[in-house]
Formats: C-alpha cells, structure tokens, sequence
C-alpha cells in the first residue's frame, strides 16, 4: 500500500475522511466479533441471528446478492451525497441556495440558484460531475444538477433545503 502525506493545514477533508473511516472500523470490528461469537456458539451447536441470517441464505442466494447488493449501493449514495454537500459547502461563494430535489438515497438531484447564472460558474459544477465520473461508480450515473432561475424558483418542488453555511 502507498503511502501519501497528508498536509493538515490543506486539507480540508481530512476530519471528513477520519469520520468515514472510524465508522467503518467499528463496522468491521462490530462484524467481527459478532462472526467470532457466532463461530464458536455454532460449534457447541448454537446458532446466533448471523448462523440464521446466513443458513437463510443458502435457501435464496440470489436474492441474498441483490439485497447486499442495493445495501451497498445504499451506502455508495449516501456517502456520494456527503461528498456533493461538501462540495457545495465549500462552493458556497457561488452559489445562493440549492436544493435536494427527491427525497429518496438512490435520487442524487439537486437544483442550483446560482448567484450569477454564467457558464463559468456552471462549469465549475460540470467539473466536478466529471471527476466524479472518472472514479468509475456507477450511481454517478445518477447525480443530476439541474439550474434554476431565481425568478422560477416558487414553480420547483423540492424535497430539502440544503444547509451550505
């Protein structure tokens, strides 16, 4: 594994980056030690609701892929809307409000008033969609920025108000 260094003072995502990995690391402890437990309560004949959920599995295995699969592409999405909000965030001087348009963690929609509309500051947002393709997931697919006109913006439904402060 390479290593990089990582300049504090510029790195702004540094804490983002320390959040996301510490809740993984207790995920995979909180997995391990329950395949621990399991393991050894299944060799004195016990099963525990992990040997159930598992032994349950054999039964339908392709439904069990589908539903890891969607709980994996569920966290894709929430983690790519993080990453959309500190993008925004950190846009903020560009941008008067934005919006998520749907409600649902697969639906990464969201509309833009800019404070001054230009191509210049859309292409800011057009960039980052591409670097995001570039990473090659595939529920970027379904990252949408549309841009609304101040004057339009009573006509658009939307879902949540995004906090850029």
């Amino acid at each position: 594994m390479s290593k990089t260094i990582v300049n504090n003072k510029t790195d702004n995502n540094l804490e983002k980056l320390k959040g996301v990995l510490f809740k993984m690391q207790l995920d995979l402890d909180e997995l391990k030690n329950d395949v621990d437990k399991s393991y050894a309560l299944l060799e004195i004949g016990e099963k525990t609701s992990l040997t159930k959920k598992l032994e349950k599995s054999f039964e339908n295995p392709i439904k069990d892929i589908f539903n890891f699969s969607n709980r994996i592409d569920n966290k894709v999405n929430f983690i790519l809307d993080k990453v959309i909000r500190g993008f925004f965030k950190h846009n903020k001087t560009y941008i008067e409000k934005v919006y998520k348009t749907r409600k649902g963690l697969n639906d990464l929609h969201y509309s833009i008033i800019l404070k001054k509309d230009s191509t210049k500051e859309r292409d800011l947002f057009f960039n980052f969609i591409n670097q995001l393709n570039l990473t090659d997931i595939h529920q970027t697919d379904n990252i949408f920025f549309q841009f609304i006109p101040q004057e339009l913006i009573d006509r658009v439904n939307f879902d949540e108000e995004i906090n850029i402060g």
